[in-house]
């Protein structure tokens, strides 16, 4: 092979080399703003889910509520309970049918905080009933009937109620109160 012509092979080479690196990089950074496009929209799905993930489980609530019951030192669940109970049994021997309807709504909704404080997950109640252990709440029957009588006096206008039931109602969540620890076992 003579000189001349390995030169000329190598200039050839160099220079589709050469042109085969630029078109490399102008493909590269035509693409940039599409990768950034994208890049930006998967960022914005994963804190968006991340998001709804918080919010849904309830996780940061929950953190709040214990933040302020260690780093604060209160015992503000008992505390809130017991007073949120106080008035469940006003509404209770007010004795008409809306103060029985507002006794159960009440105590449903005391018995949800202290299960949400205790760690169990979920939306609402009836959720969170569905991740109780029968340990945790050997009552859970009669939990599940208070909760649903909760739910006939949320959704039915016209639902008369008679007190014998309500109070059936309302020892079901003391004692399931009771087993989580809320109240203690000498209350009434």
């Amino acid at each position: 092979m003579n000189p001349q012509a390995i030169a000329s092979a190598t200039t050839q080479y160099a220079k589709t080399t050469q042109h085969l690196g630029q078109t490399a990089l102008a493909l590269y950074n035509a693409s940039i703003p599409g990768l950034e496009i994208f890049a930006v929209i998967a960022t914005a799905a994963l804190i968006a889910g991340t998001i709804i993930i918080i919010v849904k489980t309830g996780w940061f609530s929950l953190r709040v509520d214990r933040v302020r019951d260690v780093v604060l030192k209160t015992d503000m669940p008992k505390k809130h309970a017991s007073a949120a109970w106080t008035m469940v049994e006003k509404h209770f021997f007010a004795g008409d049918l809306n103060d029985l309807k507002v006794a159960i709504m009440d105590a449903d909704s005391i018995l949800n905080d202290a299960l949400r404080y205790a760690g169990i997950h979920g939306v609402n109640l009836g959720e969170r009933l569905k991740h109780v252990k029968r340990n945790q709440m050997p009552n859970l029957e009669d939990v599940w009937a208070a909760h649903k009588l909760r739910n006939e006096i949320a959704h039915e206008t016209n639902l008369s109620l008679k007190r014998d039931l309500v109070e059936k109602a309302l020892d079901a969540y003391k004692v399931a109160l009771k087993n989580l620890g809320i109240f203690d076992e000498d209350s009434k």
